[in-house]
């Protein structure tokens, strides 16, 4: 499937958007108890780090290869997989061979108005001629006057996903924004910071919240001490 065939799938639901960082201990309950009413929309190592079942599973970099996560993929084969097949280095061929039977999308993050880049980890060997980026069909679908970035974190592909599926409610949280805080569940530390990119995360994600509001969708962040709370309404659930 194309990003554009699921445009609008899960009009006027409500979602949340799941991160991995400790803020999700806030919600994890309530979205257990709530699991179907919910569009779960989460990233990278949620399989590992809950008992959680994604409905969307969004991929945005270059080290969770295709090949790399197939076995775990199959595991969850009613989620449907995101996919940023833009950067990922694994050839065209081998993963439209692999991805027979499950749900599959894949997206653009970085090749704006039809242009390969000079920065791919593939060399743009998964460009698709003629294929918006999400972003362009995030601005496409609120008609808002700006687009965000290429994106310094999956949370933004996460929260721009959301709204094309049609969202109406959307809620953001276990997005910290902040690695010395480490992860949900976990004592795995990572040494990287958000630091460097932390001005233009928040950039996007408010040219993203505006976005939203062309079409009416609320969207409220529920990780208290998160960066987040500059750019959303914050509260408790």
């Amino acid at each position: 499937m194309k990003l554009n065939d699921i445009i609008n799938n899960e009009h006027g639901k409500t979602a949340f958007i799941c991160g991995l960082g400790p803020s999700l201990s806030d919600t994890i309950d309530h979205i257990t108890k709530n699991r179907e009413n919910i569009i779960l929309i989460s990233c990278n190592d949620i399989d590992l780090n809950t008992d959680l079942k994604p409905d969307y599973w969004v991929f945005a970099n270059s080290v969770q290869t295709f090949p790399y996560m197939l076995d775990r993929f199959k595991k969850y084969k009613d989620a449907t997989i995101v996919h940023s097949d833009s950067v990922d280095t694994t050839p065209r061929e081998w993963i439209e061979k692999n991805i027979i039977n499950l749900k599959y999308v894949g997206y653009d993050q970085r090749h704006f108005n039809n242009s390969k880049c000079n920065n791919c980890p593939n060399n743009c060997g998964n460009f698709i001629d003629g294929r918006l980026t999400i972003q362009e069909e995030l601005q496409n679908f609120t008609h808002h006057s700006e687009k965000y970035g290429s994106g310094d974190t999956v949370a933004v592909h996460m929260l721009a996903l959301s709204i094309l599926l049609g969202c109406k409610k959307i809620y953001i949280t276990g997005i910290d924004l902040d690695y010395t805080k480490g992860y949900y569940n976990t004592n795995v530390t990572n040494h990287d910071s958000f630091d460097p990119y932390l001005n233009n995360i928040l950039n996007d994600f408010r040219i993203i919240r505006d976005s939203a509001k062309n079409l009416g969708v609320e969207i409220i962040n529920t990780s208290q001490k998160s960066y987040l709370s500059t750019i959303f309404k914050t509260e408790k659930i």
